[in-house]
């Protein structure tokens, strides 16, 4: 099987470590090895509580960028009316529970074709928590 390595959120220096630099992870010890430069180490064994890890989902969105949890995307809405046809756009966070990948409230793997043909990675709750959709805001709200 082969597994892909997340990202990583440091929390301590709020940095992301992009899994490029994820050497390993150790669930048992509780250890993450990473590749950052840290008073002139490039190399560090940490505490893996220290770390938000953001797994990749499987697929990319419109530019090909692939997606990680916590990714924020942009989601276009389609609202047609007897008048006209309008788009508008809303933020959602990709997140993992219960064994499916969501998007916001959707199931993201209901519809991964369009996923990946018409959303956008805009950024993620660690670097961009300014773009996260606001607690209990309508998901078709425009942003």
């Amino acid at each position: 099987m082969n597994i892909k390595a997340p990202r990583a959120w440091y929390k301590p220096l709020g940095v992301m470590i992009q899994p490029e630099s994820v050497e390993s992870i150790n669930f048992e010890t509780k250890v993450i090895g990473v590749y950052m430069v840290i008073d002139g180490r490039g190399f560090h064994r940490l505490r893996l509580s220290d770390f938000e890890l953001m797994w990749p989902v499987g697929i990319s969105d419109m530019n090909g960028k692939a997606m990680y949890q916590k990714d924020i995307m942009k989601v276009p809405d389609l609202y047609e009316t007897p008048e006209n046809t309008q788009m508008t756009y809303h933020n959602a966070i990709i997140d993992f529970s219960s064994y499916t990948f969501w998007l916001g409230n959707d199931p993201l793997y209901e519809d991964a074709d369009y996923i990946s043909a018409e959303c956008e990675i805009i950024g993620n709750v660690y670097e961009n928590p300014e773009l996260a959709p606001k607690e209990g805001a309508d998901k078709h709200e425009p942003v």
